[in-house]
């Protein structure tokens, strides 16, 4: 983070955007706060308090969101004030600097996590033992920097808190107070208390999550404990009242001053922080508004051998469906062949595809890897709706089923193996695919496999604001989309390992695993509904371990499917004896339910046919 971006005091511990200059424009498209804060050393020689905040552009507002953390340094610690003041600053910088499409959650965890180890590798590491006590903390630890943290990151219309110690949060709406996250300390006698949990107080830490909606209007208010312990909610209420509409920061650090002196003048004896932060505006766009803008892009009509697109001349049409075109192209900056991806017409007023196919082009620049068809960053905005891919020289997965009807396991595995390859490119990203199926899937001569077409991508940063269009239906493939998808509308890294043992068993046998079904209204209504047929209906030559390693990824309900695309390969790999074991222990109608049921009609026929012939 640069020196024009963040601003530090040190005498007062604590930093914050220098937004004094300009105002940020409140729109109704944007997110817009203000934040201001004072902190103070109180009766303390040395301030231990810290606090940090930053607005970044809009872009990162979009995808990460506004960012505020408060510390409070545990004075037992002889690094106590560095380590409040390392973790404000180095929280926000690590969180901005991870991947744009994580949700915040996951963002926040890896930094927190990062953090926590490094606080805690200098206590262990650091030899110093002039260790000043402290009646509230008496944490049995010879960790050096020690800190507690709570970090409030607004994003689109919620708020997203992380919290660990006796920091604290509240929020302020419709004339009332109330505080959220709750303190990790254990009150003693005589006023003081036993601090629980701290940044760098152990190898493994444990964070508070809290997530709520915001609103124009509300004010949240960040503050260590010399200031909650002796200022009640109601007098805090009082104060906060006084906040006009849309105030400043100079008017938020004035009030921000005025609760902080109040908690010295009430007896604080500790180090006093607070900090303000008001919601100017919440990007709320209405449906018709979002509606309106993806269909402003322009979907060229379909192309012919020799035409050109923005210096793009055809060469080959490769594909053309109801859904998308594709054609081999060259260009003049571009040795190699390429491909134009470009939307059917038939889509022209589907923003729901446009904005899938503008999700795809975002992903496919952004995502590296061998085994996913990348999409090449077009130097040249167009006002045209067109992706610029790499070409994929193969067939497509469903067409190499029909060449090859029996293949090897051997083959099979690699194909999978090659699959749970790129989907893991996926999951590191924070993706969920939610269309594995062969159609979707590129093999070449040699067996590579290329993932080709990912428009229905969760994105996990983009899935948490409210600049897109809500799915109102499943997405996805019938007959591949998994069970909780259909069900509930949800979709992870599991409903991928689903689709991917879809794909696996129909390679192995040529049919589904389930009955399959017709159109999305014949969907069933629960997990049991779903009734895996063994593969070995179909080709009974295939080994009894395989047949359960399938029927376990293939569990309608998720909780008792393979937790990890690891686990899957492995079982893939070499039969899962314990499981093997667990089978045969299972009574003989759980084994061969079918073959139970049919010898047991046999017999009531037989039975009856005597009773009448006697």
């Amino acid at each position: 983070m640069s020196a024009s971006q963040m601003m530090k005091n040190p005498k007062d511990n604590k930093a914050v955007k220098d937004s004094s200059a300009k105002q940020t424009s409140v729109t109704s498209l944007s997110l817009a706060v203000t934040i201001g804060g004072a902190s103070q050393a109180g009766t303390k020689a040395e301030n231990q308090d810290a606090f940090a905040a930053l607005q970044p552009s809009v872009a990162e507002r979009e995808s990460k969101g506004i960012v505020v953390a408060i510390a409070d340094g545990v004075s037992s610690a002889s690094h106590a004030a560095q380590a409040a003041q390392l973790s404000v600053i180095q929280f926000i910088q690590e969180y901005y600097a991870t991947t744009a499409s994580w949700s915040t959650n996951k963002s926040a965890a890896k930094v927190l996590k990062s953090l926590n180890q490094w606080l805690f590798s200098q206590g262990v590491m650091g030899s110093d033992s002039d260790v000043n006590s402290r009646h509230e903390n008496n944490l049995q630890h010879t960790t050096q920097w020690l800190t507690t943290f709570t970090a409030l990151i607004v994003k689109s219309t919620s708020a997203y808190i992380f919290h660990v110690g006796d920091t604290r949060v509240g929020k302020y709406c419709h004339g009332e107070y109330h505080v959220i996250t709750r303190d990790h300390n254990q009150k003693q006698g005589f006023g003081s208390s036993l601090l629980t949990r701290a940044l760098g107080a152990d190898s493994h830490l444990k964070v508070d999550q809290y997530q709520l909606a915001v609103n124009v209007g509300d004010i949240f208010l960040l503050t260590s404990d010399g200031v909650h312990e002796h200022i009640s909610g109601q007098q805090l209420t009082k104060v906060l009242s006084t906040i006009p509409k849309q105030p400043n920061k100079a008017m938020l650090e004035q009030v921000s001053l005025q609760i902080v002196t109040q908690a010295i003048a009430a007896g604080s004896e500790d180090n006093v922080s607070c900090v303000l932060v008001y919601i100017n505006a919440t990007p709320k766009r209405e449906l018709a508004e979002i509606e309106q803008y993806l269909l402003a892009r322009i979907i060229p009509p379909a192309l012919q051998v020799g035409q050109k697109l923005d210096g793009y001349k055809v060469k080959k049409i490769l594909h053309a469906s109801v859904r998308s075109h594709l054609y081999l192209v060259e260009h003049a900056d571009h040795e190699e062949p390429l491909v134009l991806k470009v939307p059917s017409m038939n889509f022209i007023d589907d923003a729901i595809y446009i904005q899938g196919f503008l999700r795809e082009g975002w992903v496919g620049e952004r995502i590296k890897h061998r085994n996913v068809m990348q999409v090449i960053t077009n130097p040249n905005p167009s006002k045209a709706l067109y992706h610029v891919c790499q070409f994929i020289d193969g067939q497509p997965l469903s067409e190499w089923m029909h060449d090859n009807p029996k293949p090897t396991i051997a083959q099979v595995r690699d194909i999978v193996s090659q699959i749970v390859s790129a989907l893991r490119a996926f999951q590191r990203l924070d993706l969920v695919h939610r269309d594995l199926k062969p159609d979707n899937i590129m093999i070449n001569a040699s067996g590579h496999i290329t993932l080709i077409d990912y428009g229905t991508v969760l994105i996990a940063a983009q899935d948490e604001v409210t600049a897109g269009l809500p799915e109102t239906v499943p997405q996805g493939t019938l007959n591949y989309i998994a069970p909780e998808t259909l069900l509930k509308m949800h979709a992870d890294h599991q409903s991928d390992l689903f689709s991917l043992a879809v794909v696996c068993y129909e390679m192995l046998s040529g049919s589904l695993p389930y009955k399959p079904m017709a159109s999305s209204h014949e969907t069933v209504k629960a997990y049991p509904l779903w009734q895996y047929r063994s593969i070995k209906d179909y080709r009974n030559e295939l080994p009894l371990w395989l047949d359960l390693t399938l029927k376990k990824a293939l569990q309608a309900n998720p909780k008792e499917r393979y937790q990890a695309f690891s686990e899957f390969l492995t079982d893939l790999n070499k039969p899962n004896i314990d499981v093997l074991q667990a089978y045969q222990s299972l009574p003989f109608i759980k084994r061969y339910p079918t073959q139970f049921w049919q010898a047991t009609t046999f017999i009531l026929l037989i039975t009856l046919l005597g009773v009448i012939a006697f």
